[in-house]
Order: C-alpha cells, then sequence, then structure tokens
C-alpha cells in the first residue's frame, strides 16, 4: 500500500516518519519542504495543490491535512482540488477539528454531537469535511474523517507563555479543552488506515478533558518554573485574541468510546504529563 500526504507540515512530518519507519512508501506533496522536516526515503513533490492530479491511486490511502483559506465558510482550495480530481484511492482521511462542535458546556459529547457553529473557521472546517464525504461517496471511497483535539509536541508547547507566567483563567472558570500528543494522533491515524472496517468520523482526543490553562502549567512544573497567576474569565477575555476566544467558547469533553471500540487493545494513549516531559527532552530543554 502506497501512502500520499496532502499537506505537508507538522502533523505531516510526524506521519510521514512513523509510516516510513514501518516500511511504508510514503509521498508528499506542499509547496514548501524545509530542512527541517526532511526525511530519508520521503518521496516530496514540490508543487501547489491546485497544480497536482495524481493519476493511479487505486492502492493509495489519501491523508489531506492542507488547512482551509483563512476568510469565508467555504473550503474553496479543496473544491478547486476536487472538482478537478479524478483520482480513486483506496481510502481518504481527512485531518480535521473537533472545534466544528463549538460550546457544550462542558458536557460529554460523541460523534454524533450538534455542531454549534459561530466562527467562519468552524464553517470552513465543516464544509471541508461535507465536501470529502460528497467526493467519497460518488467515488465509492472510504472515508475517514478526524476531528482532531488540541495538538502538542516537540515544537508545539506553550513554553514561552510558561517563562512569563502569562495569566491564565481561574480553575473553577475555565473551559475544559482537550489534547492529544502528536505521537499518538500519527500512530492513531496509521491503525485506521489500516483498519478495513474503519470508516465515518472519529473523535481524537486522550480522552481526558481538562481545564485550559492546564498544559501552560504543566509545562510550568517540568521546567522548575513558577506557575502563572489565575485570573477571571472576564479579565482574561478582554485581552483575548480572536483565536483564543474562539477556544474560551468550546468547553467540551470529547467521547473516544468509538475510536476506542474500533481500535481496541491497539489503542495506546499518552498521559499529558508524560507527553509534556519527552517533548521537552525531544527539544533538548530537559534532560
Amino acid at each position: 500500500m502506497n501512502h500520499l500526504i496532502l499537506g505537508y507540515g507538522y502533523c505531516g512530518y510526524y506521519l510521514a516518519k512513523h509510516l516510513l519507519e514501518n516500511g511504508q512508501t510514503v509521498t508528499a506533496v506542499s509547496r514548501h519542504y524545509p530542512p527541517s522536516l526532511v526525511l530519508k526515503g520521503l518521496n516530496h513533490l514540490n508543487t501547489d495543490i491546485a497544480a497536482y492530479h495524481p493519476a493511479n491511486t487505486s492502492d493509495t490511502i489519501v491523508y489531506y491535512l492542507i488547512p482551509p483559506p483563512s476568510h469565508g465558510i467555504k473550503d474553496s482550495v479543496l473544491q478547486t482540488f476536487l472538482k478537478s480530481s479524478t483520482m480513486k484511492p483506496a481510502k481518504v482521511i481527512y485531518f480535521g477539528s473537533s472545534g466544528v462542535y463549538g460550546c457544550h458546556q462542558g458536557q460529554l459529547i460523541n460523534e454524533q454531537a450538534n455542531c454549534y457553529l459561530q466562527h467562519e473557521r468552524q464553517y470552513r472546517r465543516l464544509d471541508a469535511e461535507k465536501q470529502w464525504q460528497d467526493f467519497c461517496e460518488q467515488q465509492h471511497i472510504d472515508c475517514i474523517i478526524l476531528r482532531v483535539a488540541g495538538i502538542y509536541g516537540p515544537g508545539r508547547l506553550p513554553i514561552t507563555a510558561a517563562q512569563t507566567q502569562s495569566a491564565i483563567i481561574k480553575s473553577d472558570e475555565a473551559p475544559l479543552s482537550n489534547h492529544i500528543y502528536i505521537k499518538d494522533l500519527t500512530q492513531i491515524t496509521a491503525l485506521l488506515a489500516s483498519h478495513h472496517q474503519a470508516k465515518g468520523i472519529y473523535n481524537i482526543a486522550d480522552g481526558h478533558a481538562n481545564r485550559m490553562g492546564l498544559l501552560q502549567q504543566q509545562v510550568a512544573k517540568e521546567l522548575g518554573i513558577p506557575l502563572a497567576p489565575e485570573q477571571s474569565f472576564e479579565i482574561i477575555w478582554q485581552q483575548a485574541s480572536p483565536m483564543r476566544r474562539e477556544f474560551m467558547q468550546a468547553s467540551k469533553r470529547l467521547s473516544i468510546k468509538h475510536l476506542q471500540d474500533t481500535l481496541g487493545n491497539t489503542l495506546s494513549l499518552t498521559p499529558l504529563s508524560v507527553g509534556v516531559r519527552a517533548s521537552l527532552i525531544t527539544q533538548g530543554m530537559l534532560p
């Protein structure tokens, strides 16, 4: 089986690395190929997705990791690509966002939960899901939608915020957030790719929702520096960027029962404290 990664950045790098280490044939397509992301054995094609038209993909699993444009309510990049695409792979896996659920006031939600859309980014993400579902249904292709929680790992930790003791929301006011360690995400993706019965939507998280700000405090603990002070939700809100406000409005706990039922004993998830420490070691910040 061949593996085609459309959109090669942080997640694409770790996914390709995992697949290559397991003896797979991997091709990645992106406009840039930074030296830090170079992998031995990876076939990288330096091109824009709009100009890429894969031919024979019947023995290929396609992973789509290109985020939607930054404006509008439609994923116009994906729309243009699919409109001219003739590919018919064995399976498509779309890396989406659990942000499409919006705010559920801390409730435990599964993949059938309503999506309370408040921001354009959520509309774009949900539109991309629908485009892939429609395309795959028309072409009789297995389709997996990953609704991924907040990704952390080496190079993806709030180290500066921890070092500067950037204030966090009081624990009794903080919304619930969900995380996934990058190495767990790549392993889960590879397992779903090889699972013949896997299809549909999957919540991807470590199964332990935490109060917003805990990740930053965990980084501080590992580095042995003072924890950040807590402030009220209202004060943090007034100072927050639009993106942070979107996260502050999205309190929920992601159920991963569907993922657990599909993968069974092959599913292994890393606790937040372990993932943070491993990431800091990889970055050379801990011995």
